[in-house]
């Protein structure tokens, strides 16, 4: 009994629990990490022109989850659309960003990159020790993209992955604002992940390689300026 309420005293004192609720809302880290370019295994920019469609649930992807007193939230689609926007910008040399899945641009783009989240799992939880208090976090991304030549209105690539992460962070003292950068840093190496994962899989496919060369060719001697 008195093991339990000791437990109970360091826990409220290491989560720097004051009897109030603490909102926290860590910002997730909108660049690229190493593992990411890593992962992506080759980085090669094209003359071609996207028009790039995350669709509105992807895009709205937010984690939210009540941990003692503590109110963790994670703007997931958008730390995710800004990582996916900078590693397409490393492959494609315009980019077109949609709010509906059609492109109605004034300039004629290749193609129209579509991505879909399908499910998402974010569980955060907290242990605490005799003298320390750990953070865990478990992230799955289940994100499905394709790209279709906008000419032949034909798909021409489809990828998907499963991206997986999970982190802990252990301190001696710890306040719900660390805590949640902890679980900020599983989440954001979850999303680099998924990102890696699907240029890796693009700059792998050889029928999409063959109408980036086609649409390369298209532009040579193009007098076109995007803007």
């Amino acid at each position: 009994m008195k093991k339990a309420i000791l437990l109970l005293f360091i826990s409220m004192i290491t989560l720097g629990i004051i009897g109030c609720t603490v909102n926290v809302k860590p910002v997730l880290n909108s660049s690229l990490s190493m593992d990411a370019f890593k992962k992506m295994g080759k980085i090669e920019l094209h003359d071609t022109r996207i028009a790039l469609y995350i669709d509105q649930k992807m895009k709205e992807l937010n984690a939210n989850q009540t941990i003692k007193m503590g109110n963790f939230s994670f703007d997931l689609g958008d730390a995710f659309s800004v990582k996916l926007i900078k590693a397409l910008a490393y492959n494609f040399k315009t980019i077109y960003f949609l709010d509906q899945p059609t492109y109605a641009g004034a300039y004629p783009v290749d193609a129209i990159m579509y991505v879909n989240l399908q499910d998402a799992d974010v569980n955060l939880g907290i242990k605490t020790g005799f003298s320390t208090v750990s953070t865990e976090a478990y992230t799955r991304l289940s994100i499905r993209a394709e790209i279709k030549d906008a000419e032949e209105n034909k798909t021409i690539w489809v990828g998907t992955t499963q991206a997986k992460e999970s982190g802990s962070h252990e301190e001696k003292y710890m306040t719900y604002q660390e805590a949640g950068r902890g679980y900020a840093i599983a989440i954001d190496n979850a999303i680099d992940k998924a990102i890696g994962d699907l240029i890796n899989d693009m700059s792998k496919s050889q029928n999409l390689q063959l109408y980036i060369a086609k649409w390369e060719q298209r532009h040579k001697g193009d007098t076109h300026v995007s803007k």
